[in-house]
């Protein structure tokens, strides 16, 4: 049986309501104050019970589920059905994502289908991995506290198609730099703490200072939690710290976004986005960088570079003011881009809309 995560409603107000008393670069912008609307009362009335699994649930828009997915069928890529002649046809796009959908649901009605297509993105990683001489996949097994419905079991171990995608941005950035010899990790953005699961198995070593805005920062601390008993210093002690030097090896620290400023007088190894700038405003990002850039010797993003999608008006989905490339040169004047590259899916196929994944080095 499934270990489950605890719920801590007060912990969720503190976070809030501290959140809500710091300044508004640290408070959420308009895209996630689009769904912060349906994130509390959910966490409120239905708690962390098996949320890994939960269906059509609002936690899904950090990345907190982890849901089986219907395999892909793309029909448009036979050039038999898919052809100038056919594209000709008036609304033909609709009919073919229609197909589309008829072909995935009936691979889907048969059993070995989980065994034979998702074993692929495994196969994919493992040999990115092995290409780049990063520590091996089946050097760790992802956890199943929370009950997640996506299992893809190999040799005993257990992956879900989320924790194949982190393990492909560690593969990505270790080409750069050795992780063996970072001993402070900052994160702005951790979610629901599912990359720091993949870099404290393969390295647990590091010491992790999560940062972000509430109720994530909720979700991300009691899952983390449970994954790591006595591993992780809570932020009922992290909201009155001054200082973060002196921190003890190896834990995983979690502090709100409004205390960002703390990296001011602190040096850190690496500080970790993962395409979680890209979703707030210009004038804030630059804030945020402004200590990174003082900061930290060597700097992973993984954005949108060309800017998330914006809103049709304040308080609609979307972001009011996209954040760009040029915004990162201009907030990292004291880094040099090592070098940037299209991000992929488990499957070795490109994101879509875009997502590139970069590496950044102190001048």
């Amino acid at each position: 049986m499934a270990i489950q995560v605890a719920d801590d409603l007060p912990l969720l107000k503190m976070m809030t309501d501290d959140m809500k008393a710091s300044s508004s670069l640290y408070n959420p912008t308009n895209y996630w104050a689009f769904y912060e609307k349906a994130l509390m009362p959910e966490l409120e009335e239905k708690g962390l019970q098996d949320f890994r699994r939960r269906k059509h649930t609002i936690l899904r828009s950090f990345g907190a589920t982890d849901n089986i997915e219907k395999p892909l069928a793309d029909i448009r890529s036979n050039r038999l059905f898919y052809n100038k002649a056919t594209r000709a046809i008036p609304g033909s796009k609709d009919i073919f994502n229609g197909l589309n959908n008829l072909a995935s649901g009936f691979i889907s009605m048969f059993p070995g289908w989980k065994n034979s297509i998702r074993q692929q993105p495994y196969e994919f990683c493992k040999a990115l991995g092995e290409k780049f001489n990063a520590k091996p996949l089946e050097s760790f097994s992802f956890s199943d506290v929370g009950n997640p419905e996506d299992r893809i079991e190999v040799d005993g171990r257990l992956y879900t198609s989320k924790a194949l995608y982190y393990y492909q941005r560690y593969v990505y950035a270790q080409r750069f730099f050795n992780f063996d010899k970072v001993q402070t990790l900052a994160e702005l953005g951790s979610g629901s703490g599912k990359s720091i699961e993949v870099l404290k198995k393969l390295y647990p070593h590091i010491t992790f200072l999560l940062f972000d805005i509430s109720p994530q920062l909720y979700v991300c601390e009691q899952w983390l939690n449970a994954v790591f008993p006595g591993e992780v210093i809570s932020y009922r002690h992290c909201r009155d710290l001054k200082s973060i030097e002196n921190l003890e090896p190896g834990k995983i620290y979690v502090f709100g976004a409004w205390h960002f400023p703390l990296l001011k007088d602190k040096k850190i190894d690496l500080f970790w986005n993962c395409a979680s700038f890209q979703e707030m405003e210009p004038d804030v990002v630059a804030n945020y960088l402004s200590f990174v850039n003082d900061s930290a010797e060597d700097v992973f993003l993984l954005e949108k570079m060309n800017g998330k999608e914006t809103a049709d008006k304040a308080g609609a989905k979307g972001v009011l003011n996209p954040v760009t490339m040029e915004d990162y040169k201009k907030g990292l004047s004291n880094f040099s881009m090592k070098d940037l590259q299209t991000a992929l899916h488990p499957d070795g196929k490109p994101m879509w809309n875009g997502y590139e994944e970069s590496i950044w080095q102190r001048k």
